[in-house]
């Protein structure tokens, strides 16, 4: 799994009010070439949109905004393929160490990276991105240069390319995708982050 998002190179990061609004969301970045997508707990009654989902074979659907272990057991139970955290949580690592789960634990310090390394996992979540920034990254694998990072919060189009270019494994991308307007437009811009990340990595 964790190869099939590094792979996908953009994350969405769904936040919806209503199923209704998610789906629509999941179709335009699905359409517009992004396939893994980050469900979060923010959404009402995630799980049963998850495995409403989950019949959709090309996407990679993940459960984000997990914050402790019951969530985790039950996104994972409704068919969750990776697990997304703002922090890093002990309740949610063993949930998925002991279901072979893919954990992404939100991180803002070095300790915190090193601590999610030395309980397994290989890639964190550099959360609020916007808050470091994409040198940040870099800074960080010179000591570290194992770790792989996903930054979210502050990825836009605009600036996709400095993050790679400093070493990021992937990107999260939230409101700077979802804001874009109608779905017609969310499905454009999602076309471009993924032209964007083709050309960065060619």
């Amino acid at each position: 799994m964790l190869n099939k998002l590094i792979d996908c190179g953009v994350i969405a990061v769904i936040r919806a009010k209503n199923h209704e609004e998610a789906k629509g969301y999941i179709n335009a970045c699905s359409n517009g070439g992004i396939k893994a997508i980050e469900l979060t707990y923010t959404i009402p009654n995630l799980c049963k949109l998850i495995k409403e989902v989950k019949e959709n074979k090309d996407l990679l659907i993940g459960a984000g905004s997990v914050i402790n272990g019951e969530m985790a057991k039950d996104a994972i139970k409704a068919g969750a393929s990776y697990i997304v955290s703002p922090g890093f949580s002990d309740e949610v690592n063993d949930v998925c160490k002991e279901n072979n789960i893919l954990y992404l634990p939100g991180c803002m310090t070095v300790s915190e990276m090193m601590n999610a390394l030395n309980k397994g996992n290989e890639m964190v979540k550099l959360f609020p991105g916007d808050t470091f920034g994409a040198k940040f990254v870099k800074a960080i694998k010179a000591p570290i240069p194992d770790v792989k990072i996903m930054p979210t919060g502050g990825v836009d189009i605009n600036n996709i390319d400095k993050w790679f270019e400093n070493g990021v494994s992937c990107v999260g991308v939230g409101s700077s995708l979802l804001n874009a307007g109608s779905l017609e437009d969310i499905e454009k811009l999602a076309k471009e982050f993924i032209k964007k990340v083709n050309e960065i990595r060619k």
